[in-house]
């Protein structure tokens, strides 16, 4: 019971920390690849 326990909770604050992470990256990505994609 303490390891279902504990999978639920790391899957409580993996996946919103991981989508959090995934879109930050998405939106700074452009930063990165070139200089003329950043600007509108």
């Amino acid at each position: 019971m303490k390891t279902v326990t504990l999978i639920i909770a790391w899957t409580w604050v993996s996946l919103p920390l991981g989508w959090g992470v995934f879109k930050s990256v998405q939106k700074s990505a452009p930063l990165f690849i070139s200089e003329t994609a950043a600007k509108p």
